[in-house]
C-alpha cells in the first residue's frame, strides 16, 4: 500500500508539541508521504524536517475538516499513486500499540474505509440538545482507500467543506456527514475496535478499558485536559499506558503543564473507587435506556395481541 497521511494540527501556543513529534514518527513507518496542516502559523515548523513533506500553515476557523480539505486539495493532482488517505490528528497521545500492525490486520478486511472507533450516537444539527442513531466512523483517524477518494462524490464532499458556526455543526456534517455520505452512495466501512459500539463516545469513556483489553493505539488529549472530569477520570493513567508500552509518559506530562494541568498521582484504592464510581455511571443510564426500550417494546407487542 502507498499512502499519504494528511495530520490536522492545532495548538494554543502555535507549536508543534513533542507528543504530535512521537506520533508523525510513528505515522511515517505506514504512510509514504505526511501532509501537515495546521489551522495557524507555527512558529517551530523546522521541527518537521525530515519527517513531514509538505507544511500548509494558514489561519482558518474551519477546525479539523478544514484542515484536511486544505491536504486533500494539495495533493488533489496527484492522487494516482496514492493506494490510500489516512486523516488524522493531534487529539491524541500515541499511537501505544505498533501503528503498522493495525494496518496489517485492515489490510485484509474487505472495506472501502475504516477508522479505529465507532460511535453509535449523533447529533441532528437541527436539534442540538439530543442525540440520534447516527452511526460513524470517529474521525480523529479514518483511513480512505482509492476506489472512494478518486470519485466525484469524495471530491464534492472534501471541496465543500466551509466554516461552521459550532463544534455540533462540523461533527453533524462533516464526520458523520462523511460516514453517511458515503455508506448512501454504498460504500462498506469498518473499525479496528469493535468494542462499546453501543455506548456514547467510548474513546472517552472507556478509555483505559479499550487500551488494556482491546490494544487502542491512542489516549483522547482532552481526558489528560480534565475536559472530561464529569463522565471520566484518568487516574491511573501512567499504570494502564506503561503496563503495555514504552510510550515516554513525559510527552503527557509535559504537555498537561503546559496547558495548566497538574496531574495528581492517586493510591490504587483511589483509582479503583474513581473508576468504579464512574463505570456505574456509563452503565446505569445505558440499563435504563434498554429497560425502557425493552418494556415498550412488550406494551406494544400485548396491545396488537
Amino acid at each position: 500500500m502507498k499512502r499519504v497521511a494528511i495530520f490536522a494540527h492545532y495548538d494554543k501556543d502555535n507549536i508543534v508539541d513533542d507528543y504530535v513529534i512521537y506520533y508523525l514518527k510513528a505515522l511515517k513507518t505506514v504512510c509514504d508521504d505526511i501532509i501537515f496542516v495546521s489551522c495557524n502559523q507555527v512558529i517551530n515548523k523546522s521541527v518537521l524536517d525530515g519527517i513531514v513533506a509538505c507544511v500548509i500553515d494558514e489561519k482558518h476557523n474551519e477546525y479539523d475538516f478544514g484542515s484536511y480539505k486544505r491536504g486533500y486539495l494539495y495533493i488533489k493532482n496527484s492522487l494516482s499513486k496514492y493506494d490510500e488517505i489516512v486523516f488524522a490528528n493531534d487529539s491524541c497521545f500515541g499511537p501505544f500499540y505498533p501503528i503498522n500492525s493495525i494496518f496489517e490486520q485492515m489490510d485484509k478486511t474487505d472495506c472501502d474505509f475504516w477508522g479505529i472507533t465507532k460511535n453509535i450516537y449523533g447529533w441532528r444539527y437541527k436539534n442540538k440538545k439530543n442525540n440520534k442513531i447516527r452511526p460513524h466512523i470517529q474521525t480523529y483517524f479514518v483511513v480512505i482507500r482509492k476506489n472512494v477518494f478518486c470519485t466525484e462524490l469524495f471530491d464534492s464532499f472534501m471541496s465543500t467543506i466551509r466554516h461552521e458556526e459550532d463544534k455540533i455543526g462540523i461533527i453533524t456534517k462533516y464526520e458523520i456527514g462523511l460516514t453517511e455520505t458515503l455508506v448512501n452512495a454504498g460504500y462498506k466501512y469498518s473499525t479496528y475496535i469493535k468494542a462499546y459500539e453501543k455506548i456514547d463516545n467510548s474513546p472517552i469513556l472507556k478509555w483505559y478499558q479499550l487500551i488494556l483489553k482491546y490494544n487502542m493505539p491512542f489516549m483522547k488529549c482532552s481526558l489528560i485536559h480534565l475536559k472530561n472530569r464529569k463522565v471520566a477520570t484518568v487516574a491511573g493513567y501512567e499504570d494502564v499506558i506503561s503496563s503495555i508500552s514504552d510510550y515516554p509518559l513525559e510527552l503527557i506530562t509535559n504537555n498537561a503543564e503546559r496547558y495548566g494541568i497538574k496531574l495528581k498521582h492517586y493510591s490504587n484504592l483511589s483509582i479503583f473507587i474513581k473508576r468504579l464510581a464512574f463505570n456505574a455511571a456509563t452503565f446505569f443510564p445505558h440499563f435504563v435506556r434498554k429497560t425502557i426500550v425493552f418494556l415498550a417494546g412488550s406494551i406494544l407487542k400485548y396491545l396488537k395481541d
